[in-house]
């Protein structure tokens, strides 16, 4: 049995998700620098937590 999680070639599709949910929660207007960067982390978080969804997803859907 293979146990890895990852090979190299998913992050492949992991670091663009987490760039754009960065961007996307980055896009929101706010006040302070805090919050923009707190807004930019959580979205990145979101992102990579998507793009390991999808990851360990695509091949149950094939």
């Amino acid at each position: 049995m293979n146990f890895d999680l990852f090979t190299i070639n998913d992050f492949i599709l992991l670091i663009p998700m987490a760039l754009a949910g960065a961007l996307f929660l980055g896009a929101v207007p706010v006040r302070s620098k805090m919050r923009i960067n707190s807004l930019r982390l959580l979205g990145a978080a979101i992102g990579a937590l998507c793009g390991i969804l999808l990851v360990e997803a695509l091949p149950a859907m094939l």
